[in-house]
């Protein structure tokens, strides 16, 4: 009876912890609508920043970040602008988006562009770096598109809707529909996709919580909540890692030392 007992309370602990409350593994960016200005929030695991009002713009919700944070506005009258991963503003201003894209809310880069999706038509469009040169790719087909992120693993874009959709559709740059999954509610806001481990993250919006899922649909942690909605993202750009010469050289300079070392301890 006392092992059955003991199995149960195993099985009960496990399934608690694959819901567990826990935030992501990366610094996650977000921009928040508070009112009639945009701030910023950081989370950091379960640690949520105090908002952090916007520099350039009253609504600079389309947030691409690689190697520093960059915004534009959801308006065609609101500029955004260039910060630094600790949302230092540089100075450097970005035009409004074109009018013909409505309401964009979220944004992502792979590092050569950045891209957002029009809320109202679900067309992904490719800018440059600084919001400019805007080429329309493809029409995803999910209205209310509310969020977007880059897959650096695949290359791809992924995108959820708030009102008309609970799927999480994943898209070639050519929009070809790679792969689809149903979280189960609408009301989704700003993806992001982690690339520590691979996984993405959005607000619910009914909630304003945060959820963590697998590329395959697997919700895998909730929380921490964060004080509104808008756009979100990691910091995409890869980790530098030393090259593989670098690496040799560095081991060779250790073993020269080391016989170094063993030929005065000889002597």
């Amino acid at each position: 009876m006392g092992n059955k007992i003991g199995l149960l309370a195993a099985l009960v602990a496990a399934s608690l912890t694959a819901t567990a409350q826990t935030g992501p593994t990366s610094t996650l960016y977000l921009t928040i609508d508070q009112g009639a200005y945009s701030y910023f929030q950081v989370v950091q695991g379960n640690s949520v920043s105090a908002p952090v009002r916007t520099s350039y713009g009253t609504d600079e919700f389309p947030i691409a970040v690689w190697g520093d944070v960059r915004t534009d506005g959801n308006d065609p009258t609101i500029p955004g602008g260039q910060y630094t991963l600790g949302l230092t503003p540089t100075g450097t201003s970005y035009a409004p988006l074109p009018g013909f894209i409505s309401q964009p809310d979220d944004g992502t880069s792979d590092g050569t562009h950045n891209y957002v999706v029009d809320t109202q038509g679900g067309i992904v469009y490719q800018t440059a770096r600084d919001f400019t040169n805007v080429v329309p790719l493809f029409n995803s087909g999910l209205p209310f598109a509310e969020g977007i992120t880059y897959d650096p693993v695949n290359k791809s874009l992924w995108i959820c809707s708030y009102f008309q959709s609970t799927f999480i559709d994943d898209f070639s740059l050519s929009g070809t529909l790679l792969s689809s999954f149903d979280v189960g509610h609408s009301d989704n806001f700003g993806l992001a996709m982690d690339p520590a481990d691979h996984t993405l993250w959005l607000t619910n919006n009914s909630t304003l919580e945060l959820e963590q899922y697998s590329t395959t649909g697997t919700l895998l942690s909730l929380g921490p909540f964060v004080s509104g909605s808008g756009g979100a993202e990691f910091n995409l750009a890869p980790t530098t890692t030393p090259e593989p010469g670098t690496l040799i050289m560095f081991g060779s300079g250790v073993l020269s030392l080391a016989g170094i070392l063993r030929r005065k301890i000889k002597l």
